[in-house]
């Protein structure tokens, strides 16, 4: 299985001597291609500053992050924003959706941003769309859209342009169960196809989608998990 991510001793602190806090303690994890990985834990303990150390939003205090063999702490501004145009995807739990922009609008950005035409961003937008089931949704802004489908256009923007690792932070916290099922058989049946996921979740029927859970307390790695197979988890895209 080819590693897409791994962290090598990475740590996280901010401030220094003795008002020096440390949200994440030297950790060490790899995940590989077609692997759904959950990050369970109480508020506070890391999660979100993993995902954002793996995502180039944030580089490690000590130790290395290796995404797609590029070591993210290493990389200019340019290389950074690069690696999140073309690479890593990532859904916000507030999921950032630009409200004057329609739904393809809004999941082609990336696409625009990186250099591409107009014409060649929106039809990718729209093979997203439809990845997710939105395709006759396209037009709508976001304030006409239910909390559910706005969750899919984030995960759509997140994946388009054949990005292969994607990074979710509570992306069904705001979900009702039947919603927050359909967004997980989205980010299952990514990495079904080969691509990687890390899901930040406090919900353990959504960690139950996952091939491996690691659990997070205090900053610290303290625990591994691997979910029992469920038949009855299909991978359809609703």
């Amino acid at each position: 299985m080819t590693t897409l991510v791994e962290l090598d001793g990475a740590a996280r602190w901010f401030g220094a001597g003795h008002t020096q806090v440390t949200a994440l303690h030297p950790t060490s994890l790899t995940v590989g291609a077609g692997e759904l990985l959950a990050v369970m834990g109480p508020s506070g303990s890391g999660k979100t500053t993993l995902l954002s150390l793996v995502g180039g939003l944030d580089k490690p205090s000590a130790g290395r992050v290796v995404v797609d063999g590029q070591d993210v702490g290493s990389l200019k501004p340019r290389e950074l924003a690069i690696l999140r145009r073309r690479t890593v995807g990532y859904v916000f739990q507030d999921l950032n959706l630009l409200a004057g922009l329609t739904a393809r609008e809004n999941v082609a950005i990336p696409l625009e941003l990186d250099g591409r035409s107009i014409g060649e961003a929106r039809a990718a937008a729209n093979a997203a769309l439809e990845s997710v089931g939105l395709a006759s949704l396209g037009d709508r802004f976001p304030d006409d859209l239910s909390g559910g489908e706005q969750q899919r256009v984030a995960i759509a923007r997140a994946l388009v342009g054949g990005r292969r690792i994607l990074l979710a932070d509570e992306p069904t916290g705001a979900l009702d169960s039947m919603t927050g099922e359909s967004v997980m058989r989205l980010l299952r049946a990514h990495c079904d196809n080969g691509g990687t996921a890390i899901l930040v979740t406090h919900d353990a029927a959504h960690a139950a989608w996952a091939d491996r859970v690691v659990f997070l307390r205090d900053g610290r790695l303290v625990d591994e998990a691997h979910p029992a197979p469920n038949p009855e988890l299909a991978t359809t895209a609703p």
